[in-house]
C-alpha cells in the first residue's frame, strides 16, 4: 500500500503528455532491416503501419521476413504483429514512438544434400517490443530508424530470441498543413 500514491504519481506524470499528444495520421514505413536472432546474423526488410486508434493510443500492424545462414544451414524467419503503441512529436516534424506487438513468428530451417532441400518450419507467439525515431525530409515523407526486441514462444531450453533494427523510408497520410 506504501507504493500506491508512488505508482499513481507515476501514471498521472505519463499520462499528461499522452493526452496532450498530437495526433499524427496514418503512416507507412517500408525499409531495410537487420536481425540477431539466436546468435546468427539475418538480413531483410520491414514493412508497418501505424494509425491512430483512439485517445493518445495509437495502433501498429507490422510484418518482417529475414534470411541467414549457421554453417551450412539456411535460415529464415518471418514475423506478423499487430499491437498498441504512442506517438509523440508534431505532425510533419520529428515524431518518436513506443511499441508494444504480439502475434505469429514463423521460422524455416532448411540444408541442401546434394539437389534435395530438407526443410522444417515452426510457427508461435511471439511478442516485439520496441520504438524508434522518424526524421522528416518534407512534410509527407520522413527516415526512419527503429529498434526493437523480439521474444517468442519455444520449447524450454531452446533460443529463438533477439534483436531487430530497421532503417527506411515513411510517407505519411493525413497531415494537415
Amino acid at each position: 500500500m506504501k507504493c500506491l500514491p508512488v505508482v499513481l504519481a507515476v501514471l498521472l506524470a505519463l499520462a499528461v503528455p499522452l493526452a496532450a499528444a498530437e495526433r499524427q495520421g496514418t503512416d507507412l514505413f517500408a525499409g531495410y532491416s537487420f536481425a540477431q536472432i539466436d546468435n546468427v546474423n539475418r538480413n531483410g526488410g520491414n514493412a508497418a503501419v501505424g494509425f491512430d486508434l483512439f485517445g493518445p493510443i495509437d495502433g501498429f500492424v507490422d510484418a518482417s521476413a529475414h534470411w541467414g545462414s549457421s554453417g551450412a544451414e539456411s535460415l529464415a524467419d518471418l514475423t506478423l504483429m499487430a499491437g498498441p503503441g504512442a506517438r509523440f512529436g508534431k505532425r510533419g516534424g520529428m515524431v518518436f514512438f513506443v511499441r508494444a506487438l504480439a502475434g505469429l513468428v514463423r521460422d524455416r530451417d532448411s540444408i541442401a544434400v546434394l539437389d534435395v532441400d530438407i526443410s522444417e518450419s515452426y510457427s508461435r507467439f511471439g511478442v516485439l517490443v520496441g520504438g524508434g525515431l522518424d526524421f522528416p525530409i518534407s512534410k509527407k515523407l520522413a527516415l526512419r530508424a527503429q529498434g526493437d526486441y523480439l521474444w517468442n514462444d519455444v520449447e524450454e531450453g531452446s533460443k529463438s530470441s533477439g534483436f531487430r533494427a530497421s532503417a527506411g523510408i515513411v510517407y505519411r497520410f493525413g497531415i494537415a498543413p
